[in-house]
This record gives C-alpha cells, structure tokens and sequence, in this order.
C-alpha cells in the first residue's frame, strides 16, 4: 500500500485495533495532525467518529 494513512484506516476497519494503536504512537506529531486531516476528508464517515476515539 503506498500510503501510510491508508494502510492504518484498513488496518482499523479490518479489527487490528492494537496494530493500529502501534502506528499511530509511531507517528511524528506533525504526521498524527496529518492523519487526524486525512481522516475527516478521506475517510468513510461511517468510521470517522471511531478513528478519532482510537487517537485520543
């Protein structure tokens, strides 16, 4: 996959909550702010509310 991002969108909806936690600590805070932008523009909002919990 050649976007990170999306990788760890997959990664949630798929049920790898913990792989996912694991990334996203891994994430610069300029990459977390950036994920937190791709989110509310590219994700389904179906799961927006969710990804947002799972980065707090």
């Amino acid at each position: 996959m050649d976007n990170i991002f999306e990788y760890m969108v997959d990664t949630y909806i798929n049920g790898n909550i913990t792989s996912f936690k694991d990334i996203y600590r891994e994430l610069n805070k300029g990459a977390r702010r950036d994920f937190v932008d791709f989110i509310f523009n590219e994700v389904n909002p179906k799961y927006t509310i969710e990804l947002i919990k799972q980065t707090i």
